[in-house]
């Protein structure tokens, strides 16, 4: 695999990750995004804390 490929899959296994470990926040971003399509702009929301915290 080329050095390109292998930084995709690298790349693809941390996405992977972060949705397996934040997927509220996967979730809000998504929401977040499809509401700027729209031409909305997404409302300040109060942090969360941190998982790693608990």
């Amino acid at each position: 695999m080329s050095e390109l490929g292998h930084r995709g899959l690298y790349r693809a296994l941390a996405e992977h990750a972060k949705r397996e470990a934040y997927p509220e926040a996967v979730e809000q971003a998504h929401a977040d995004f499809a509401a700027l399509q729209v031409g909305e702009v997404p409302e300040p929301r109060p942090a969360l804390p941190d998982r790693a915290s608990l």
